[in-house]
């Protein structure tokens, strides 16, 4: 397994965040996909496989795969899909690498906040943005960069989609607010701005279409490239499990 870095970029050479090790990710699905989503946010990881499954296309980037958890379990529409992952560290690259590797994806090294390299490639029919946006620092120019960047790797007729923890504009529980400002203080997450409102402008700025839907403390979205109307699909709007 090899990952494409552009020497042109900032990503080249970056040996990756201690949090992103591969022991730490060998734990990520109980901790993060199956009790977090679940006692914290209150967005189960069934309404998360939902949205990939409503979304997810033959041909895909994935930004910031954490585990892989969703890749390897969502439906792709073909037998075999051109997946291409995409994370600013190399040891999430290798590990979802590795589990997905009937699906032998391809692994490209690039920091999301910067222009993306020519070596990701273009006319993707799916991007997934998902549990990433909490994650990054806030830029000079504000994080509704990223889906400038990602609007153009997008098929005229693409979708992205994916899903974030907000701090404003969602309801928090005493203890998710308690584990959302934990994260902030440990440099985990990046949120304290972030909010419905916030992520509504960013996708109306970039994408002719979209939808929110607010669950829990967690904001997922979809957004066209086109003027084709984004519709919510079935299991979009269902009660909190």
């Amino acid at each position: 397994m090899t990952i494409d870095a552009s020497h042109e970029s900032s990503a080249f050479g970056f040996e990756g965040q201690t949090y992103y090790e591969h022991r730490r990710l060998r734990l990520y699905d109980a901790v993060v996909v199956h009790a977090s989503n679940r006692l914290l946010w209150r967005c189960p990881k069934s309404r998360l496989l939902d949205h990939y499954n409503d979304w997810i296309t033959s041909h895909h980037l994935e930004v910031g795969p954490g585990s892989g958890y969703y890749l390897d379990h969502c439906r792709f529409p073909t037998d075999k899909p051109e997946l291409t992952l995409l994370d600013l560290n190399p040891d999430p690259l290798k590990f979802v690498a590795h589990r997905l590797r009937r699906h032998t994806p391809r692994c490209v090294q690039a920091d999301i906040l910067e222009p993306l390299p020519d070596l990701v490639g273009s006319g993707f029919t799916s991007i997934a943005y998902n549990y990433v946006m909490h994650c990054l620092p806030e830029p000079p120019g504000g994080k509704q960069i990223v889906f400038k960047h990602l609007r153009e790797a997008l098929a005229p007729d693409g979708v992205l989609f994916g899903s974030t923890v907000l701090s404003q504009g969602v309801k928090h529980t005493p203890l998710s607010r308690r584990f959302n400002i934990l994260y902030q203080r440990q440099g985990s997450f990046h949120n304290q701005h972030d909010s419905v409102h916030g992520l509504h402008r960013a996708l109306e700025e970039h994408f002719a279409s979209h939808w929110i839907e607010v669950r829990g403390s967690v904001a997922l979205f979809a957004a066209r490239a086109s003027e084709t109307t984004v519709s919510r699909l079935r299991g979009a709007s269902g009660p909190d499990e």
